[in-house]
């Protein structure tokens, strides 16, 4: 073979290898990323999403734009997302609401295998939260009420994080809340301070601001962060069982490359180490919680057979 046929089929096999490999192959990223969040703005997984955005994009080199897809309790924005490329230019916000709690008390069109976990970026205890004018001064106060009367409270999609975790506790308790819904926390907390609503059940970043502020009281709370007063009650002491936890991390729909994956851990492991963004997320009533891999997949997995197994007992 001449040396001119050997440079031609040369330079077609080299093109035919970029044509199959060359997407897997090239630099991740080189295009903004969009990262969906299944609620509307304002919530704690909108401020938690736009935070970690803010700083990973500078890391990456390349613009993280977050959209609010809102719906269903997290699952038309979810859903979209386990229907995308998988080539990590489309990301989704992921928490116990919407990865954890809908597929299993809703009929939804994915479910936890539908997607790729990349990290877990925070923590947020769930609380039982009352207007500081409300006259139900203690948990106590507001369990005998809700036991005599009904009691509207806040909440954010009756297959929603809030609303189990709510009910669980109400069930442990024996009250039944009249749940009101809202597109997010933050509707639903605002609406507390208003009169509108006797309590709500909130994370953090939905009542944060109005606790400093003086506008709400805690009743009861998951577990205490680290600037709450000790007098804050934990559902513990009224010997409620079980964690009441939420958490916002990111995931991609299944199959992405192990590039995108790598990428995003090594760049939210060193904004996880950043104090201007520790402290922006303690700002907004949310625990640095930085988790990825094999273990922390597995514990989550741990969490969606649990509720599985508890909406079979509901009938769902």
């Amino acid at each position: 073979m001449n040396s001119y046929k050997k440079s031609v089929l040369g330079v077609l096999g080299a093109a035919a290898f970029a044509l199959v490999a060359g997407p897997a192959m090239a630099d991740y990223p080189n295009k903004p990323i969009q990262v969906i969040v299944p609620y509307s703005a304002g919530g704690d997984s909108d401020l938690t999403t736009r935070i970690w955005a803010d700083a990973v994009e500078k890391e990456i080199g390349s613009p993280i734009v977050v959209v609010n897809r809102p719906g269903g309790s997290g699952v038309v924005g979810t859903a979209f997302v386990a229907n995308a490329k998988k080539d990590g230019y489309t990301l989704v916000n992921a928490g116990l609401g919407n990865m954890q709690v809908a597929p299993n008390f809703s009929q939804t069109p994915y479910d936890f295998d539908s997607f790729e976990p990349i990290v877990k970026m925070t923590a947020v205890p769930l609380a039982v939260v009352v207007s500081a004018e409300s006259p139900y001064e203690t948990f106590d106060d507001f369990v005998a009420a809700a036991k005599e009367k009904s009691l509207t409270m806040g909440s954010f999609g009756a297959a929603s994080a809030g609303t189990i975790l709510g009910t669980i506790i109400a069930d442990q308790m024996g009250y039944e809340p009249n749940y009101v819904h809202a597109n997010n926390t933050a509707e639903s907390v605002a609406a507390v301070v208003g009169g509108h609503l006797d309590s709500a059940v909130s994370f953090p970043p939905g009542f944060e601001s109005h606790l400093k502020s003086g506008k709400v009281r805690v009743l009861a709370i998951n577990e205490r962060m680290p600037h709450h007063d000790e007098s804050i009650p934990l559902f513990s002491d009224y010997g409620i069982e079980g964690s009441f936890e939420g958490w916002s991390g990111i995931f991609a729909p299944k199959g992405v490359p192990d590039e995108v994956v790598e990428t995003l851990v090594q760049a939210t492991e060193k904004i996880m180490q950043d104090p201007k963004v520790i402290s922006a997320f303690e700002n907004i009533g949310a625990i640095v919680d930085f988790r990825h891999g094999d273990e922390w997949v597995e514990e989550m997995q741990v969490t969606y057979d649990a509720m599985q197994e508890l909406a079979e007992k509901k009938g769902n």
